[in-house]
C-alpha cells in the first residue's frame, strides 16, 4: 500500500502543469465596452508576448470607434490572472478559436506580439475556412528560434552584464532590455543613446524583473511549439511586422516562419529591434491599415 501511495505521489509530481487558469477565462474584454461587442462589425483579439501585459496594446483603443470589438488574451501571472498554469501555444489558440466562433458573422482579426504571433497563427489555422486577418508583430519562429536564438540571447545577456551597474539579475535585465529596443548594433551607436535612455526612463515602472517561475510559465511551451504540418492558412491574410535589427528573432527566421505559414507580407522597419511596439510610434497605424485594407 505504501509503495502504491508513493508511486501515485510521484506521478502527481511529474504530471504536466495545467495550461489554462482554474475558474477564469484568460480572454478578457474592456467592461466599459462589453455592450458594444455584439453590435461591432469586427472582432479583434490582441495577444501579447512573454512577460508582457495586454497594456502594450493601449494604442489600439481608438480602434473601437472604427467598429472593432476588442478582446485580449492574458498570460499566466499577468493582468489579474494567477500564476497557476503555464502557457501552451496550442491551448491558447483553441481558447481564442472557441471565443471567435461565438461571433461567426464578424470580420475577424488576430494581432499577436512575439509569442502571441505564434498563437495567432495557430488560432487562424483552427478557424479554417473562415476568413481571418493576422498581424504578427516580432513573431516567434518555431521552437522560439531554437539554438540560434539561445546563443544570440546568451551573448546579449553577457554583454548586458558587463555594462550593468551591479551584478544583479535586475541590473542585468535592465541593460538587456535596452538591447531589445534597437538591437545590438544600435545599442552601441551614439545616435541612439538618447532615444534608448529616454525610453528606458519612460518605461522603467513597467520593466519587470521577471521571476524564474514566470519565465518558465511563459516560455516552456513556446520552446516546444511547431506549426502543425496539417495547418491550413490559405484562408488567412497574414502580415509579419518586424524590426530589422531584432536581436531575438532574425529577419531570416521571420521569413522562415512566413514560408512555413504558406506566405504572407513581410513589413520590416529599419533600425528597430524586438520592442517594435515602443520604438516605432506609427506601428499600429501600419497594422490598422493592413487590417482594414483587406
Amino acid at each position: 500500500m505504501r509503495a502504491l501511495l508513493a508511486s501515485l505521489l510521484l506521478l502527481a509530481a511529474c504530471a504536466a502543469p495545467p495550461t489554462l487558469p482554474s475558474g477564469e477565462s484568460p480572454l478578457a474584454i474592456n467592461p466599459a465596452r462589453a455592450a458594444q461587442i455584439e453590435a461591432a462589425p469586427r472582432l479583434t483579439v490582441m495577444i501579447p508576448g512573454a512577460l508582457a501585459s495586454v497594456d502594450i496594446f493601449a494604442p489600439t483603443n481608438p480602434w473601437a470607434a472604427r467598429g472593432h470589438a476588442l478582446a485580449y488574451y492574458r498570460f499566466p501571472g499577468m493582468d489579474g490572472l494567477p500564476l497557476d498554469h503555464v502557457l501552451s501555444i496550442e491551448a491558447a489558440a483553441k481558447e481564442i478559436a472557441r471565443f471567435a466562433r461565438r461571433y461567426p458573422d464578424k470580420k475577424l482579426t488576430l494581432v499577436g506580439y512575439s509569442a502571441g504571433g505564434a498563437i495567432a497563427l495557430e488560432a487562424a489555422a483552427l478557424l479554417a475556412p473562415r476568413p481571418v486577418t493576422v498581424a504578427a508583430i516580432s513573431p516567434s519562429p518555431e521552437h522560439a528560434g531554437g539554438l540560434q536564438t539561445i546563443l544570440r540571447g546568451a551573448g546579449d545577456v553577457i554583454s548586458a552584464a558587463t555594462r550593468a551597474e551591479a551584478f544583479t539579475r535586475k541590473a542585468i535585465w535592465d541593460e538587456y532590455w535596452k538591447t531589445l529596443l534597437y538591437g545590438r548594433k544600435n545599442r552601441a551607436d551614439p545616435r541612439f543613446t538618447d532615444r534608448i535612455e529616454t525610453l528606458s526612463a519612460e518605461h522603467a515602472p513597467q520593466i519587470a524583473n521577471p521571476s524564474p517561475a514566470l519565465v518558465r510559465a511563459h516560455s516552456s511551451g513556446l520552446r516546444r511549439w511547431r506549426l502543425s504540418e496539417e495547418a491550413d492558412l490559405s484562408h488567412a491574410r497574414i502580415g509579419f511586422f518586424f524590426g530589422m535589427e531584432d536581436p531575438v528573432f532574425s529577419t531570416r527566421q521571420t521569413d522562415g516562419l512566413r514560408r512555413r505559414a504558406g506566405g504572407g507580407r513581410l513589413i520590416g522597419f529599419a533600425d528597430d529591434g524586438h520592442l517594435l511596439l515602443l520604438t516605432r510610434k506609427s506601428l499600429f497605424a501600419h497594422v490598422l491599415r493592413f487590417v482594414e485594407e483587406g
